[in-house]
């Protein structure tokens, strides 16, 4: 077993180094090729991969990733993207999952415990081609935050939502105000004990200036919040969210040295490449793509569903904000056709106990809709910002 699973980590990153050196010669975003390849992966080593414990996914996966999205989120451009992004990452999570599940549930008759999970599981955003090609265009660096920052918002709320679904999926006895409370115990919870530990792992690294000393401090910061989260019933990742911006923003200018900034940044941004290839290929097995092809009229619907709910809550909320911080419209058709479905999504229905109802259903489902937002919408992101933001195009 051990011996596979080795194998099986070996296989991963020579196919995302394959990936990463073919994306550098094309202008398709590194993760679409990716999930392209994942898919192809799953076709030929369904069956042959080691079974991988549900609840490792999201302990392995998800504290890293928003981890390392959070330690590189500028709070100086945050500021101005406050109230759309605080919107998007609250209200907009919750609307985007009602409206997904309620139309899914409606138009494809999906049942509506395994609809609501559907629609937990989408509502989180996660634009990583987005990013990095904003980047390499030359996008506003304030139109990049809004971005990056409303998905690592919303993916620590789209948690928390999906683990609330979860639970009343698998148990009828939850009333509202219980309900109302395990959220606010949750979202408060996880963000008070992520800033304890953000501000002590910061102070920490003060009185020490070794490189692998810090980065271990950060890991367990990542890890370790995570499981102290857990610990005590409060959400782990909002936990690690909080935790990473805080040292990201605080810790890394003031009681980091250049040389341990330095070799943070890149540690951390080679986990990501590394948890966001393994995800892929991940539930490329997990989801084989016949599975996907023999319900492709419902992976449409379902595609469909959730890019008219993602429009309905953008527009909808950022053009009720007021003149000072209204986001511009060129913005929101960007913030519309660029919130992809990644990872995050990927990982919780990885995480789906075999005993949900209709498990396999979700399962297809959300692949399908992470498979066409990150083919689709991500292939079509650079001539469209090239055309909404009147960037030239690069000379041949």
């Amino acid at each position: 077993m051990i011996q596979a699973q080795v194998t099986v980590l070996v296989a991963v990153l020579a196919l995302a180094a394959l990936v990463s050196i073919t994306a550098q010669r094309t202008l398709v975003p590194w993760v679409t090729q990716l999930a392209i390849a994942g898919a192809l992966v799953g076709v030929v080593l369904h069956d042959r991969l080691p079974a991988i414990d549900p609840a490792l996914i999201l302990f392995v996966f998800l504290p890293g990733l928003l981890f390392e999205a959070a330690f590189n989120l500028d709070w100086r451009d945050l500021r101005r993207n406050a109230v759309p992004v605080l919107l998007l990452a609250t209200v907009g999570v919750a609307l985007t999952t009602g409206l997904s599940a309620g139309l899914v549930h409606l138009v494809v008759a999906v049942p509506l415990p395994a609809a609501i999970l559907f629609g937990a599981a989408v509502a989180a955003t996660d634009p990583v081609a987005v990013v990095a090609t904003f980047r390499r265009l030359g996008v506003p660096p304030r139109m990049r935050n809004l971005i990056e920052a409303e998905s690592l918002l919303n993916d620590g709320t789209g948690v928390v939502l999906f683990s609330v679904a979860l639970a009343l999926t698998t148990s009828h006895s939850l009333s509202a105000p219980t309900v109302a409370l395990d959220l606010l115990r949750l979202v408060g919870g996880g963000v008070a004990l992520g800033a304890v530990i953000g501000i002590g792992v910061s102070r920490l690294t003060g009185f020490v200036d070794e490189p692998q000393v810090e980065l271990t401090l950060t890991a367990l910061a990542a890890y370790g919040g995570y499981l102290a989260g857990d610990a005590i019933h409060v959400s782990g990742i909002l936990c690690v969210v909080t935790a990473g911006a805080v040292i990201g923003n605080y810790g890394r200018a003031r009681h980091m040295s250049a040389r341990t900034r330095d070799a943070v940044e890149v540690v951390w941004d080679y986990v990501a490449f590394v948890l966001n290839s393994a995800v892929f290929v991940l539930i490329g097995a997990a989801v084989p793509l016949r599975l996907l092809l023999a319900q492709l009229p419902l992976v449409a619907a379902g595609a469909a569903i959730v890019l008219l709910a993602r429009a309905v809550t953008v527009y909808g909320l950022l053009n009720v904000v007021r003149r000072g911080t209204r986001t511009p419209s060129a913005w929101q058709h960007l913030l519309v056709w660029g919130g992809l479905r990644g990872a995050v999504a990927v990982a919780l229905v990885l995480s789906l106990p075999a005993s949900v109802p209709h498990a396999d259903t979700i399962r297809a489902l959300v692949y399908g809709v992470v498979l066409s937002t990150i083919v689709v919408q991500g292939s079509t992101i650079v001539p469209l910002t090239r055309r909404l933001l009147r960037i030239p195009a690069a000379p041949a």
